[in-house]
């Protein structure tokens, strides 16, 4: 598919959507960057993992700073792949077959597809059960229906219509979570007088850290999709900030909240509607707008990543090929939420810290800002591959994703605490520019030979 672009001087561009935006186009203002990603993370997903400490018994404090410390953690990777896509002007997956070749990058792409679909029916089921909950719709397929259609018609209306959507809703739910955040205010001290089990560093702080990482780590194989139409300066810190904030803002807007409703039902919107009582309707509609701001991006991101695949099909295909699925999963899954949630958002750790890894490395330490022609790209990249496969191994016995496995380490040594994104993020980062350099002195050395 080619795009006809206009650089406001009567000239125009054309090009491919999966190559490079020309860098004359590239003149979106960063600070477009801060409203998208702050509405698409000023959501029901990050609001409800403020129910998770409490939920499991963690102390105010302990819960706040796990957030928190998460929450940089992931913001950090988000911004370095957002700088990737305005230098570049690739899409995320296409930009990471430098670091994997054509052939293995297109592998990961499947797996990107799979994120983007689990992320768009997590934030589905939530925003449904919040619609429902705020129209009194008795049956929760309706409305993950409902909402499924509306999503579908802002992601089929492109980026720019998105980028439009996400700046209206950075007013809107801040607005409304401000209203949130102030209504905990009037009951400070039913909040100091949480009594929680766990007080320091252990499973409930391992989890509540990971849970909090990973949910906007994950946005990191979305970020260049976002980002290859704007200016270079200042991206890093625009979309860092607008993440950090909105994250940090929703989770301790949870947290708040399941704390007041005295004992947290483990269904976030029911739970809010019940502390705010007779304004209960505001918390519902933030939760089910937030649902559709993060939805925009999942549904946009998800069919880029199937046409990036190599798929010749037209992009509303792959739209409505993936509204249709999250809408049939949401409907499937929606009646046992939070074991969906929790051990859909540690699986989802492990394929991408080490890719996410391995594209740091590539990007500003092999190459260094190097640009590259996609369609020269061989189709395996082994430096990629085996530093990906070798740090994947190597974070196996720090993994506890519950009942499906327990990694020996973590078991024995760590209480059960699962560090295997970060023991495999920092192994791909530091292996990858190591194994490349091992591969090319060997090369070079035998055509000198």
């Amino acid at each position: 598919m080619q795009i006809e672009h206009s650089d406001g001087k009567n000239s125009k561009f054309l090009f491919n959507e999966f190559e490079a935006v020309p860098k004359e186009m590239r003149k979106n203002k960063s600070s477009e960057l801060f409203t998208l990603w702050f509405a698409s993370n000023l959501t029901i997903g990050d609001f409800a993992i403020g129910f998770i400490p409490v939920l499991l018994g963690l102390s105010l404090k302990m819960a706040l700073f796990s957030m928190v410390l998460g929450s940089v953690m992931g913001s950090l990777l988000v911004a370095f792949m957002s700088k990737t896509g305005t230098l570049t002007g690739l899409p995320q997956m296409i930009l990471g077959r430098r670091a994997f070749g054509k052939n293995f990058g297109i592998f990961m792409t499947g797996l990107q597809w799979m994120n983007t679909l689990g992320w768009l029916t997590v934030n589905l089921i939530l925003a449904s059960f919040a619609f429902s909950l705020a129209f009194h719709i008795p049956y929760y397929e309706i409305s993950i229906l409902v909402i499924g259609i509306v999503i579908f018609f802002i992601s089929n209306s492109g980026r720019k219509a998105i980028s439009i959507f996400e700046k209206s809703m950075s007013v809107v739910l801040g607005i409304l979570f401000a209203i949130i955040i102030l209504d905990a205010g009037f009951h400070i001290g039913q909040i100091y007088s949480y009594k929680p089990i766990y007080f320091g560093f252990g499973v409930a702080f391992g989890i509540t850290l990971a849970t909090s990482f990973s949910y906007l780590m994950s946005w990191g194989p979305y970020a260049a999709d976002y980002s290859r139409y704007n200016k270079t300066k200042n991206a890093f810190i625009y979309t860092f900030s607008g993440g950090l904030i909105a994250t940090v803002w929703a989770e301790i807007a949870g947290v708040f909240i399941a704390i007041m409703s005295l004992n947290p039902s483990g269904n976030p919107a029911s739970d809010l509607s019940h502390v705010f009582g007779s304004y209960g309707i505001l918390g519902l509609i933030t939760i089910f707008l937030g649902g559709i701001a993060a939805d925009a991006l999942n549904l946009y991101s998800n069919s880029i990543s199937l046409k990036s695949t190599g798929l010749k099909i037209q992009r509303i295909y792959s739209v409505v090929f993936g509204i249709a699925i999250a809408v049939v999963l949401s409907i499937v899954l929606y009646t046992r939420f939070y074991s969906f949630y929790e051990d859909f958002l540690y699986l989802l750790d492990y394929w991408i810290t080490p890719w996410l890894g391995i594209m740091l490395a590539d990007f500003f330490i092999v190459n260094r800002f190097r640009d590259f022609n996609i369609r020269s790209v061989a189709g395996f990249n082994i430096p990629g591959i085996m530093a990906y496969f070798i740090a994947l191994l190597a974070s196996i016995p720090f993994m506890d994703p519950g009942i499906i496995y327990e990694g020996i380490i973590s078991k024995l040594y760590l209480g059960g605490v699962d560090i295997s994104y970060y023991i495999s993020f920092l192994l791909a980062l530091i292996l990858y520019p190591v194994i490349t350099k091992v591969i090319n002195r060997g090369t070079i050395q035998r055509h000198v030979k």
